[in-house]
C-alpha cells in the first residue's frame, strides 16, 4: 500500500474510533433552551391542495422541466413538447400551493419568481420553435442559459419549502441557520457538479483546462475569507462600554480559525495549481477537508445532539479526504485514463462530499431541536441523510444516462466536450496519451499552454 493510501486507511479508522468513543446517551445531557417546544414535526396533515401541490410540482420541475433540458442539450426533437408540458403542470402546482398554504411566507413569496421564470422560459422556447425569433447561436444559448437557472431556482425552492414545512430559520437565531443552509448547499451542490463533470468530460477532467483542485481552492479561498472576518463581529468596532461588548465563545474561536485554515489553504492550493495540467492534482485540499472534519468530530456544542450531527458531518468531511487522496495516487500512478469513466473510488468521494453537505445543512439549532423532540437518534438521522445523498446522485446519474442516449452514436465521442469545453482544451490525445501517466515535460505550464 502506498503511503497516501495508508494515510486515507488510517483517517478512517480515526474517525471510526471518534465514533465508538462518542457512541453515549444523549437524552439526559441535552439542556433544552426555551424555545425549543417550538421545533417539532407539525402535527396537522398538509392537506388535499398541498398535496397535489407537493405531487404536481415533483412531477413538472424535477420530472420535465429537467428532462426538457436535457433534450434542448441534446438536440432532441421533442424538447419543445416537453417543456410545454412541464410549465404546465409546474403552473398548475403553483397554483395549488398559493390556495393550500399562507402567501406571507419567503416559499410563496419565491413562487412569485419561479413563475416569472417559467414564463420567460416558456415564451423563449415558442418563440425559438415557431420562428418569431432567429434560431441563432447567441438566442440558443440564452434559452439553455435559462433553463439551467431554472434548476438552480428549483433546487432553492425546496429548501424553503422544507424551512417552511418544519418551520426552521424564523425565530432568534436565522443567521446561524441560514449560513448552515448555504455552506450545505454548496457542498452538496459541488458533490453533484463533480459527478456530472467526471460522467460527461471523463475520469481525468481534462477539458477543465487546470486540476479540479484549482477551483476548489479558489472557493475555499472565497468562503474562508467570509468566514474569517465577516462573522462573530470580527470587523465591528467594541463600544466604548466593556459591558455591551460581545464575549467571544469556544464556538467563536473555533469557526474563525476554520476560516483562517480554508483561506490560507486555498491560498496555497491556487498557488499550487492555477498554472498546472489538469491531472497534475493537489493533496491540499484533501487535507483541508480532512482537518477540518477532525475539528467537527471533536466540536463541542451546548446540546449533546448538536455535538452527534456534527460529529456526523466531521466524519463525512474526513471520509471525503480520504477518498480524494485515495483518487490522486490512481490518477498520479496512471491507473484511470483521461477519457475513462470514474473509478468507483471517485462515485465514493462524491458521496461522501454530499453527505457532508446535508450533514452541514442538518446541523443548525433549530433542525438539531426538531431531532431532539422527535425522539430520532443520529444513527437514524445518518441513514437519512446518507439515503438523501444517494437519491441525489441516481437522480443526476438519469439526467446524464439519458443525455448520452440522445447523443446521436457518430457524436458519442465528442458528446462528452461540449462546445463550452473545447475551447478550453489545448492538449492533443497525441500529448497525453490515455494509458500513459503524464510525462514531466507535459506537466510544465510552458509545454501545455505552447
Amino acid at each position: 500500500m502506498s503511503a497516501t493510501g495508508a494515510s486515507a486507511t488510517r483517517l478512517m479508522v480515526l474517525a471510526a474510533v471518534a465514533g465508538a468513543a462518542l457512541a453515549m446517551d444523549i437524552t439526559d445531557a441535552d439542556k433544552l433552551p426555551d424555545d425549543a417546544p417550538r421545533y417539532r414535526w407539525p402535527d396537522e396533515p398538509l392537506g388535499w391542495a398541498l398535496t397535489t401541490h407537493l405531487c404536481l410540482c415533483l412531477v413538472g420541475y424535477l420530472g420535465l422541466l429537467p428532462t426538457a433540458v436535457v433534450l434542448e442539450a441534446a438536440g432532441h426533437k421533442w424538447h419543445v413538447l416537453v417543456q410545454l408540458a412541464g410549465a404546465l403542470v409546474a403552473f398548475a402546482g403553483i397554483v395549488f400551493g398559493w390556495i393550500g398554504g399562507s402567501v406571507h411566507n419567503a416559499y410563496a413569496r419565491f413562487g412569485w419568481f419561479m413563475l416569472g421564470l417559467l414564463a420567460v422560459q416558456t415564451a423563449a422556447n415558442l418563440a425559438l420553435a415557431l420562428g418569431a425569433v432567429a434560431s441563432g447561436r447567441r438566442a440558443r444559448g440564452a434559452y439553455r442559459a435559462v433553463g439551467w437557472v431554472q434548476l438552480a431556482a428549483t433546487y432553492v425552492a425546496m429548501v424553503l419549502g422544507v424551512i417552511r414545512f418544519l418551520s426552521l430559520c424564523s425565530y432568534t437565531k436565522m443567521g446561524q441557520c441560514v449560513s448552515h443552509f448555504v455552506r450545505g448547499s454548496g457542498l452538496f451542490l459541488g458533490g453533484l457538479a463533480i459527478l456530472v463533470l467526471m460522467r460527461l468530460l471523463g475520469a481525468a477532467l481534462v477539458p477543465l483546462r487546470r486540476p479540479l483542485e484549482a477551483y476548489i481552492c479558489a472557493l475555499m479561498m472565497a468562503v474562508g475569507l467570509v468566514g474569517a472576518f465577516t462573522e462573530h463581529n470580527f470587523l465591528q468596532v467594541p463600544p466604548a462600554d466593556p459591558a455591551r461588548a460581545d464575549t467571544w465563545t469556544h464556538k467563536d474561536l473555533q469557526h474563525t480559525m476554520v476560516g483562517i485554515l480554508w483561506l490560507a489553504a486555498g491560498l496555497l492550493g491556487v498557488a499550487m495549481t492555477w498554472r498546472s495540467h489538469p491531472r497534475s492534482r493537489n493533496v491540499v485540499p484533501a487535507i483541508t477537508f480532512a482537518a477540518t472534519g477532525v475539528v467537527m468530530i471533536i466540536h463541542q456544542q451546548d446540546l449533546a445532539m448538536s455535538s452527534r450531527v456534527h460529529f456526523l458531518f466531521g466524519t463525512a468531511m474526513v471520509c471525503y479526504g480520504a477518498c480524494t487522496l485515495c483518487e490522486i495516487t490512481l490518477l498520479a500512478a496512471g491507473a484511470v485514463d483521461d477519457h475513462s469513466s470514474p473509478a468507483p473510488i471517485q462515485y465514493a468521494t462524491v458521496l461522501f462530499l454530499c453527505a457532508s453537505g446535508l450533514a452541514l445543512m442538518g446541523a443548525n439549532r433549530d433542525m438539531v431541536l426538531l431531532l431532539i423532540n422527535s425522539g430520532l437518534d443520529p444513527a437514524t438521522y445518518a441513514m437519512f441523510l446518507l439515503s438523501c445523498a444517494f437519491v441525489a446522485m441516481l437522480y443526476c446519474s438519469i439526467l446524464v444516462d439519458l443525455y448520452r442516449a440522445l447523443v446521436p452514436a457518430a457524436a458519442a465521442a465528442a458528446a462528452k466536450y461540449r462546445p463550452v469545453f473545447i475551447a478550453c482544451r489545448r492538449v492533443s490525445d497525441a500529448t497525453l496519451a490515455p494509458s500513459e501517466p503524464p510525462s514531466p515535460t507535459s506537466l510544465s505550464p510552458a509545454g501545455y499552454y505552447a
